[in-house]
């Protein structure tokens, strides 16, 4: 993997710099391994001021970050700020470290202190949206992304974060508004394109969906989910011969995966094959013990021909609670 951090060096021109430090700083797109090494070689040299060496960690910090080493990344943000207490980007890129561990109330402190020191930075409001809306917080979460939209309205993960937000709260015009929004900056956004697909599939427009996860498919060839996604919407569609196709591809992608196994469970269900149903919905709930969706389903397939259409649909596009699993699952306790 290449990395290329851009990070405005405290230290000598360009032109001045030494191998360590043109590489530590991502330049001369070099991979991600030798930025690591690098910065270490800068930090350990000793001959840096403090100010030199923040960024040196900075740079490490981040490089571990994207490598997934979140603990690592954390260990050097701390020294960065340790360094330089006034180092906004390191308190930003810290907190999404947090985010990534799942550690919303550390990311949240982080990002606070971040949009302290700099008012202006869009994507830390953005963030910390992020991690209002992974505790459930979705109004605190708006707020930041309308924030972030306001200090830099070509910020396109903003209008994506905020899209999700809509949609998790059940405003789905709103949300394709802003995923319109997001794609219109970004044309390839793979994420957006993925969320304005499966709203326009809840919204019933399952041609346009099918187009969104094309174009998903075209850019990330090997993404299951997007397989996944396009195999719903064309099963939703009508056409369930290529649909099976999109679940079978999803599953070689991805053997095991729940979703693609719950969404091919559907497509025999609308094929009128009850018992290959009943086995993938077997499968994921193998994976998945408590899916209310798999629960459901398997239910339905096992009342045979005894459900409708439109029931079967309802498998793909409407929020299913814990307590219709529940009846569902009692249907498998018949004889």
């Amino acid at each position: 993997m290449v990395l290329s951090i851009m990070i405005a060096l405290a230290s000598p021109a360009d032109a001045e710099l030494s191998k360590d430090w043109r590489w530590c700083a991502g330049k001369d797109n070099v991979p991600i391994e030798l930025v690591i090494k690098s910065c270490t070689l800068v930090i350990k040299s000793a001959r840096e001021p403090a100010e030199h060496l923040a960024t040196a960690f900075y740079n490490r910090a981040t490089a571990h970050r994207i490598q997934g080493w979140y603990d690592r990344a954390i260990h050097d943000y701390d020294e960065a700020i340790r360094l330089d207490p006034e180092y906004a980007l390191a308190y930003n890129d810290r907190g999404t470290a947090y985010s990534r561990k799942a550690q919303p109330r550390r990311a949240i402190q982080d990002y606070d202190r971040a949009i302290r020191l700099d008012p202006a930075m869009a994507f830390a409001f953005s963030n910390r949206g992020n991690a209002y809306a992974s505790r459930g917080e979705l109004d605190r979460a708006m707020q930041d992304y309308d924030e972030a939209i306001r200090l830099d309205p070509s910020h396109a993960s903003a209008f994506n974060n905020r899209g999700y937000a809509h949609r998790s709260k059940g405003d789905l015009k709103r949300a394709l508004q802003d995923f319109d929004q997001a794609i219109r900056l970004v044309p390839g956004y793979a994420l957006a394109l993925k969320n304005r697909g499966l709203v326009l599939t809840i919204a019933g427009e399952h041609e346009r969906a099918i187009r969104d996860f094309d174009q998903l498919i075209r850019l990330e060839a090997r993404n299951a989910t997007a397989w996944t996604a396009r195999c719903v919407a064309r099963a939703l569609a009508g056409r369930l011969t290529p649909a099976l196709a999109d679940c079978n591809e999803a599953l070689r992608l991805h053997p095991g995966s729940p979703d693609a196994f719950e969404a091919r469970g559907f497509v025999h269900l609308k094929l009128g094959q009850p018992d290959r149903a009943v086995a993938d919905y077997d499968a994921a709930l193998r994976v998945d013990p408590k899916s209310p969706r798999s629960l459901y389903g398997r239910g339905l397939a096992k009342q045979r021909g005894d459900v409708t259409e439109r029931e079967v649909d309802l498998i793909a596009v409407k929020p299913i609670t814990s307590d219709v699993a529940a009846e569902f699952a009692r249907v498998d306790e018949r004889p």
